[in-house]
């Protein structure tokens, strides 16, 4: 791996691991006949979406109408914004909707009104269900909104219903395969009875379901239409925790210098904080905080073997990272090495750095480097 010359804090990025959890949830779904539609808000990356359409995957979702042009611009035309409209971006919807089918998220008749009085190219609306995440959505039981919002939908040619969408983000907290399976079997019940309710005037009406550690974990996904995962692309942390992989699968690691030790206190100062990480941390089975855990480097890649038994970063601040050593692991590093850190949560991470160098060190896109400037903070 070519570590050589990385200067300050670097997101390392693993092709081969990375392709791997591709492959994994892509064929799986077309196993089941599921349409798969993947988050691109964890990567971001034009590269890293064209190994996806590699294999076969031509539908994604994304978090902004910026971000829908980024890949539009790079030959996606079937694309979904799965964040809850922001009507004072209706000139980009309408420029987007005029070049690629494109999917909106709505939980109002204000909003929907809105669309189809300033729309004039055709667009899918998905309303939002909360199916227990608690961020956004409408509740289940919030039919008469529903009703509302179907006959706004109506009254607009340009207007056409998708069906219901939702994120079980609450899986998130799991610790266990059968939670995960009890989120995903309540939350595609949810969404079932409101296909339901609404098949016999909306014929083909959709339900469309994402979430990393449903997708990873449930061995079969039954009768839903369309899943969205997005973090399973790398992993990270949070999801070996929860058991939607293991650390091996984990594809981006942070690499960043040491640059002072504390004997006193067996810890290492290195030179990455929460502007590199994020401040996402999980909580040990010692009951320590961790904002990150050591790997190994190795010639092609990084070992995971002897990560639980390495340092971990113990507290972040804007550029510092604080790291635990035991007096056994203390001498690994001194200063002016380099470390690499598997982190806590990979899509706020990769959100924060901006970019990607590979393990063989090639430089990969990622949207905030754009319009000729690089979104790297380091």
């Amino acid at each position: 791996m070519q570590l050589e010359q990385i200067q300050t804090p670097t997101l390392i990025l693993d092709p081969a691991r990375t392709l791997r959890n591709i492959d994994r949830l892509v064929q799986k779904a077309q196993l089941q006949g599921v349409t798969f539609r993947p988050h691109f808000k964890t990567h971001q990356s034009h590269e890293v979406g064209r190994w996806f359409r590699e294999v076969g995957v031509d539908k994604i979702t994304v978090s902004s109408p910026g971000m829908a042009e980024y890949f539009a611009a790079d030959g996606w035309e079937d694309i979904t914004i799965a964040f809850p409209v922001n009507i004072r971006q209706i000139e980009a919807i309408n420029e987007l909707a005029s070049r690629i089918r494109l999917g909106l998220l709505v939980l109002d008749p204000v909003t929907i009104t809105a669309l189809g009085q300033n729309l004039t190219h055709p667009v899918t609306l998905w309303i939002k269900v909360d199916v227990g995440t608690h961020r956004t959505g409408l509740e289940p039981s919030s039919t008469s909104i529903m009703d509302q919002c179907l006959e706004v939908i109506r009254t607009f040619p340009a207007l056409q219903f998708g069906g219901f969408l939702a994120h079980a983000g609450h899986s998130y907290r799991s610790r266990s395969k059968e939670d995960v399976q009890q989120i995903y079997d309540s939350s595609l019940r949810i969404l079932m009875d409101l296909k339901q309710r609404y098949i016999s005037t909306w014929p083909e009406l959709r339900i469309s379901l994402g979430d990393t550690p449903g997708t990873s974990m449930v061995d079969h996904f039954g009768p839903v239409d369309e899943l969205r995962p997005g973090n399973f692309v790398f992993y990270d942390l949070m999801q070996e925790q929860i058991g939607a992989c293991t650390a091996d699968d984990i594809a981006v690691a942070m690499a960043c210098p040491v640059v002072a030790l504390h004997p006193e206190r067996l810890q290492w100062i290195i030179y990455g904080g929460a502007i590199h990480f994020s401040k996402d941390a999980l909580k040990l089975d010692n009951g320590q905080i961790c904002f990150g855990r050591m790997v190994e480097p190795k010639e092609d890649s990084w070992s995971v073997e002897n990560t639980n038994r390495l340092p971990y970063i113990i507290s972040l601040s804007q550029e510092h990272g604080i790291v635990q050593c035991t007096p056994e692991t203390f001498s690994l590093c001194k200063p002016g090495d380099l470390s690499l850190w598997l982190p806590i949560h990979s899509c706020l991470t990769a959100d924060a750095m901006g970019r990607y160098v590979t393990t063989d060190g090639k430089h990969v896109d990622h949207y905030r480097i754009r319009n000729g400037e690089l979104g790297i903070r380091n």
